[in-house]
This record gives C-alpha cells, sequence and structure tokens, in this order.
C-alpha cells in the first residue's frame, strides 16, 4: 500500500509578521501628555531661563498660560486618546491610521490656539533677548524671541511626521492580510478541485 507523498504546494505558507508595537510606547505617550499638562498649566515658570545674578525669567506668561487652560485641557485630552487608541488596536491598522490622522488634524488646530499668540510670551524674556542679541546676532535674538512660534513649529512636524508614518505603516498591514487571504483563497481553490478531480 502506497502512501500519498504530501504536495508542497499544500503547505500552508508561513504568516507575515503583523506591525505591532509594545504597550511602553502609547503608556509613554500618555504619562508625557500628562506630565508636559502640569509642568505648562500649572508651573509655568520652571521652562525659565538664566539672567545675570542668577535671577530666572520665565519664558511663559503665567497668566495668558491659565486664560488657555481649556486649548491646553484639549490638547492633553487628544492626545491620551491617540495614545488609547494605540493601546486598543495592538497594531498598526487603518482605522488606527484614520483616528490618528483626525487626532492630529485636531491636535494642531488646539496647538495653534494656545502657541501662535505673542501675548503668551513674557515680556521681559523678550526684552532680555533683543538686548543680548542686538549687537550680535540681532536676527538669532528675533527667532529666540518667538519661543512659541518654535515650539509650534516643531510640534506641526511630528505630527506630520507620526501621520505619515503611521499611514503608511497601516497600508502595509492592509496589503499584508490582503495577500494573506489571497493566498487562503488560492489554496482552498486548489483543494476543492482536487476533491472534485479524486471525486471523479
Amino acid at each position: 500500500m502506497s502512501t500519498i507523498e504530501p504536495n508542497p504546494d499544500d503547505s500552508r505558507p508561513a504568516p507575515k509578521k503583523k506591525l505591532k508595537f509594545s504597550y511602553f510606547e502609547p503608556v509613554a505617550g500618555i504619562i508625557f501628555a500628562i506630565v508636559a499638562t502640569i509642568i505648562f498649566l500649572g508651573f509655568p515658570q520652571v521652562i525659565s531661563i538664566v539672567f545675570i545674578g542668577a535671577r530666572l525669567i520665565p519664558t511663559f506668561d503665567e497668566v495668558v498660560i491659565r486664560e488657555l487652560w481649556l486649548p491646553i485641557i484639549i490638547w492633553a485630552l487628544l492626545r491620551i486618546g491617540i495614545e488609547v487608541a494605540y493601546l486598543a488596536e495592538r497594531s498598526y491598522t487603518q482605522r488606527l491610521a484614520t483616528i490618528t490622522v483626525i487626532g492630529h488634524i485636531l491636535t494642531a488646530v488646539v496647538s495653534i490656539i494656545i502657541f501662535v499668540s505673542p501675548r503668551i510670551v513674557f515680556w521681559e524674556y523678550i526684552d532680555f533677548v533683543h538686548t543680548y542679541f542686538q549687537d550680535v546676532a540681532e536676527w538669532f535674538g528675533n527667532i529666540l524671541a518667538r519661543p512659541n512660534l518654535i515650539i509650534l513649529g516643531i510640534m506641526l512636524i511630528v505630527l506630520v511626521i507620526e501621520s505619515v508614518s503611521v499611514i503608511k505603516k497601516g497600508e502595509k498591514e492592509k496589503k499584508n492580510r490582503d495577500e494573506a487571504k489571497r493566498i487562503e483563497a488560492e489554496k482552498a481553490e486548489a483543494m476543492a478541485a482536487k476533491t472534485e478531480a479524486e471525486a471523479e
């Protein structure tokens, strides 16, 4: 009695690894959003520069920042919400990409509301920077005198990079799933045809 040799074509293809991330990344993002909000809203004077005589000049105006408490809280909730979505999905999916992009758009809008106004910068900081750089590099002093716009620019760039990254990874994961489905469908068709041929 002869035994049927296994057909190499019948072997299940090795599944491709899903593009996953560890719990640490979103948890760290949540912690960062909470800590940044507490510091910026509750202790903005921590962000200071050293003046002659070891005197500290705050970079941001504490009064103006506390007037912006609502958009700052919304910013924190958006960041936490995005990270929670990462924890829920556990892999890069198109749904996660959609949530992330929408969240980043709203975060960008709120960030602009918070940082675009020059009122947020403490007036004494602006005067110090202009005075310090007026005889050395006035153009550089003009840049440093607007730390709000520097921070805003960095935040927007990071949001764009993160959005593009999660979109690309979501598309790659979708292609992997579609490829796996196609292979399974082809295998099922081949098995059905083989069974039909044996029955005849």
